[in-house]
């Protein structure tokens, strides 16, 4: 996927240098519709504008530290450059460094000089395009509603204020900070758009109370991570090759730092790694790439569907897990001890489809229904792991298996899964509630129902001389 070579100037007064701007943006200037295409569009209205006279210009030549200015009076709009370029065309090579401030009133800005720039904007600026060979730190200012093209480089972009609405493209190694609105959610929050292109490596951080939807597209890697106590939600969506990453709580300060947002995420091809907001409510749904997926909390809904493997955890609450069809060996955590979040307790379901090894780690449960798979070839392994074993406290769960049969086996285990848990099985007798079956109750205060299954087809096993106990269908 090539880029392109960009250009705005012409002959404005004293000033007929052109600048040229590459972009690492896929695709050429001159196929219609495509990006480059339509920013070329778009600077040469611009350019048309300056010539014509009715937009302001001003030239910064920031690499031999002359400025032209043209000022219009009633102009319908004012662009600024910062550039290696003179009035007359001529390029200064060597690299440039400092801080620069946009004028007042500029509604466009280019940026397009070698080296390392700080541009501090303002509100009033509308479009704003980062050439590849620049590397550009961008703090906007005031309530910002701008479209920002980051075409290749490193470039760091700040997005701070009440109300914001800016949409960014990304095609570079580039870090975005959203950070407006208020700490933890409230009002004057807005809402913000970025979408990485190419072979982008694209950092996002969002925090105050901004809601963002970003979107990875071709071969771009997109890392999205929520800022302590951030409460704006996510819509992230991952069409591109690569795996992509959201981290929407704060693992660290003791567990007191977790974003209460909520995050929708498709994680396409790409698959990745996704945590849910601690709001609950988050749907995490994978596609054909592999998926880690960790929920947040009630009403959440984890679904992976990739033959390559797929892992699901719980949070906390009533959660929705499910492997669907199509899907082969899959993992489910279930109620299990978090470093920095600590025990969680998992009420919902947990169901698979999956044609491979069906693993269930539980830990901590009320009133949890896990549903094994039947598909032919899959077997259902369930680790029930011990009530005083590695952080966790599992003691008093209660539980519900159905799909429970030849392809089924439980282990009672601790929390390294290879070694036999502390509880033991103190009864094993009929279930004459709903659907009948097998009730089992373990020392620890732990019941498990076998639903649909007679005490007639439970066989238990182990036990001696410190072996794992295990429970299977005969």
């Amino acid at each position: 996927m090539s880029g392109a070579t960009l250009t705005i100037g012409g002959a404005f007064n004293a000033h007929t240098g052109i600048v040229s701007v590459p972009s690492s943006i896929p695709g050429n200037a001159s196929t219609s519709s495509s990006l480059n295409n339509l920013l070329q569009n778009y600077l040469t209205a611009l350019s048309n504008s300056i010539t014509g006279g009715t937009y302001s210009f001003e030239n910064n030549d920031i690499a031999a530290g002359s400025d032209f200015v043209a000022s219009v009076s009633g102009a319908a709009g004012s662009f600024e450059e910062f550039t290696n370029t003179d009035s007359t065309g001529g390029v200064t090579s060597t690299s440039v460094s400092g801080a620069y401030t946009v004028s007042a009133g500029v509604t466009d800005l280019i940026v397009q000089a070698p080296g390392a720039e700080t541009i501090t904007g303002n509100s009033s600026v509308g479009f704003a395009l980062f050439g590849a060979g620049s590397n550009v730190t961008y703090d906007t200012r005031g309530n910002s509603n701008a479209s920002i093209v980051a075409a290749g480089g490193n470039d760091a972009i700040n997005v701070v204020g009440m109300n914001n609405s800016d949409t960014v493209l990304s095609a570079g190694n580039d870090t975005l900070t959203f950070n407006g609105g208020v700490s933890g959610g409230g009002p004057n929050a807005g809402n913000e758009y970025a979408n990485a292109v190419g072979n982008a490596t694209t950092s996002v951080f969002l925090g105050g109370s901004d809601a963002a939807t970003i979107t990875a597209s071709d071969n771009s890697l997109v890392n999205i991570q929520f800022l302590p106590n951030a409460g704006g939600n996510l819509d992230f969506i991952n069409t591109s090759s690569q795996a992509g990453t959201v981290y929407s709580a704060f693992y660290s300060n003791g567990g007191k730092s977790f974003a209460p947002n909520s995050v929708t995420v498709n994680a396409g091809a790409g698959g990745g790694i996704y945590v849910g907001g601690r709001a609950g409510n988050n749907s995490l749904v994978g596609g054909a790439g592999a998926v880690t997926m960790i929920g947040g909390g009630t009403g959440d809904t984890l679904i992976g569907a990739s033959s390559a493997g797929n892992v699901l955890f719980t949070g906390t609450g009533f959660e929705t897990l499910i492997a669907s069809a199509g899907s082969a060996n899959n993992l489910f955590g279930i109620g299990l001890y978090y470093y920095g979040v600590g025990q969680t307790t998992a009420s919902g379901s947990v169901s698979t489809d999956g044609s491979g090894t069906q693993t269930f780690v539980i830990g901590n449960t009320a009133n949890e229904t896990l549903t094994g798979s039947t598909v032919s070839g899959a077997t259902n392994v369930y680790d029930i792991v011990g009530s005083q074993s590695g952080g966790e406290t599992t003691g008093g769960s209660t539980m519900t298996i159905t799909n429970f049969g030849p392809n089924s086996q439980i282990h009672l285990t601790d929390a390294t899964l290879t070694k036999p848990g502390d509880a033991t099985i103190l009864n094993v007798s009929t279930y004459n509630g709903l659907g009948g079956g097998t009730e089992i109750f373990l020392s620890d205060g732990t019941n498990i129902v076998l639903q649909g299954v007679s005490t007639a087809n439970v066989s238990v096993t182990g036990g001696v001389g410190g072996s794992m106990i295990g429970i299977t269908y005969n």
